[in-house]
């Protein structure tokens, strides 16, 4: 903010900032504050536009642990996330995995102190307590969080639903569902990994992604295992993903090449949450640079050039 300089004459004139009457060399800036030579040289500055602040200002950075900012600048400046106070430097925003709208900005100090939420990766809340895992979740992730076994039981029910309409076959054998912690489904993959499609050149128990669902089909059954208190669109994407594995089991089991079962399992997981109106996951899953990105695209590719049918016969492996 510019400023213009002045000298005291025959009207009265007063500093804003320190009350005293003007003598001699003054200071005005283009938002009409008037301050001394002496104010101008020792108050403390805005951290946003270097305005000398006013008594009340410094107060309010004071008590709330705020940087200092004058009024306007408090006025306009972001919130952060986190922490909800005004950011005076630099933020970052994230690429989050849920509905991004309206994007949230987190201040320095949030994204180097603050705990993470373990879904999106996104600084908690100030304040945020752990879940009894020991994990954390932010405010959006906890806000349509599936708390209860029996509620993710009738979002199994959905995917289901939404997963049979994608095939051109039913499952002869519906998996049981199995909520379990994280430090569950650990077990549970260490217990199962030698089933697993790895990529090429992954040994079992290297992979370096989150492992929300797992399917298992053994001793003449199959359970889908899927991590506990995941937002409701995740769990929905994460269920239909592994329905697609068993379907595969059941009706492709030569089909080996991890890029067409992982593929086909996010293809499915695509359409069931687009059909959902959860488009912003599903847009997502498109951009991964990762195996189930790659075979994502793979899928959808078919499908543009041979429809429905030319995907679930790359599934089969018959494309």
């Amino acid at each position: 903010m510019s400023q213009a300089r002045g000298t005291a004459g025959q009207r009265s004139r007063f500093c804003h900032l320190c009350g005293q009457g003007l003598a001699g060399r003054y200071y005005r800036y283009e938002n009409g504050l008037v301050c001394c030579a002496t104010c101008q040289a020792t108050r403390p500055r805005c951290a946003r536009c270097n305005l000398p602040l006013d008594d009340a200002s410094l107060a309010r950075a004071a008590r709330g642990g705020e940087p200092r900012l004058c009024g306007d600048c408090w006025q306009s400046a972001l919130r952060c996330d986190g922490c909800h106070r005004p950011i005076a430097g630099s933020w970052t925003t994230f690429e989050e995995m849920l509905q991004a709208t309206p994007v949230r900005n987190f201040c320095e100090q949030c994204v180097r102190q603050q705990p993470r939420c373990d879904i999106c990766r996104v600084p908690v809340g100030k304040g945020t307590k752990a879940e009894p895992d020991g994990l954390y979740r932010c405010e959006r992730c906890m806000a349509t969080m599936v708390r209860e076994v029996t509620d993710a039981h009738k979002v199994y029910a959905e995917a289901t639903e939404r997963f049979a309409r994608l095939v051109d076959a039913p499952l002869r054998q519906m998996p049981r569902l199995e909520v379990v912690s994280r430090r569950e489904m650990g077990e549970v993959r260490r217990r199962y990994e030698q089933h697993l499609h790895l990529p090429s050149g992954e040994a079992p128990g290297t992979g370096s992604h989150h492992v929300l669902g797992f399917f298992v089909a053994a001793h003449g059954g199959s359970a889908i295992y899927v991590e506990r208190r995941l937002p409701r669109q995740l769990l929905l994407g994460t269920l239909v993903h592994e329905l697609a594995h068993a379907w595969q089991a059941e009706y492709a089991p030569g089909v080996r090449d991890p890029e067409l079962c992982e593929g086909f399992a996010e293809w499915a997981a695509h359409g069931a949450l687009v059909a959902s109106g959860e488009q912003h996951m599903a847009v997502r899953a498109t951009r991964r640079d990762d195996l189930y990105g790659r075979g994502l695209r793979r899928f959808l590719a078919a499908q543009r050039t041979g429809g429905r049918a030319k995907a679930l016969a790359l599934a089969r492996g018959k494309a």
